[in-house]
């Protein structure tokens, strides 16, 4: 192959490249289009106004009570967090105690058991925002969103032991 012939097939190459390109930033700037984003419709606040129906005046005591539990619950998730990176840098040691292990563990579970039982408590305040009507909606969109776990995923069923 000579000179020629292979600057031809490398300026075939950049060409297709950048038709390919500029393919998919067209795609992506045409489908962000069809789907704008929308914030009431995301998340758990949307859901409660979409799917429960919450009035805006409900949504604001959503909101507060969001908060309210959000900032304690970060203060949790942060003491779980530091206790967890403790509880990893003992792995670098080459002998540890299973008692400083399981104390580490024991701290982690009680801060665990105190974020469910908060947990509780605020989704138990925001179902009682919900008027009579409103209740088994919420109830509803509570158990799907149980079912789904964490990342979005149906949850598998426990082993049967």
């Amino acid at each position: 192959m000579n000179n020629t012939e292979r600057n031809r097939t490398l300026i075939f190459i950049i060409a297709l490249l950048l038709i390919t390109n500029l393919a998919l930033l067209a795609y992506t700037f045409i489908s962000s289009k069809k789907r704008p984003f929308d914030k009431e419709r995301e998340g758990f606040t949307g859901a409660l106004k979409n799917e429960v129906g919450f009035s805006d005046s409900q949504l604001e005591q959503f909101k507060q009570l969001k908060e309210k539990h959000w900032t304690s619950a970060k203060i949790d998730m942060e003491q779980i967090r530091k206790i967890k990176q403790r509880l990893f840098d003992l792995t670098k040691q080459p002998v540890v105690a299973d008692s400083t292990i399981a104390r580490l563990a024991d701290s982690i579970a009680i801060l665990q058991k105190g974020a469910e039982i908060k947990a509780f408590y605020h989704f138990k305040a925001t179902r009682a925002i919900c008027t009579p009507e409103q209740q088994p909606k919420y109830d509803s969109l509570m158990t799907k969103i149980i079912r789904q776990g964490r990342n979005g995923r149906p949850v598998p069923p426990a082993p049967n032991k």
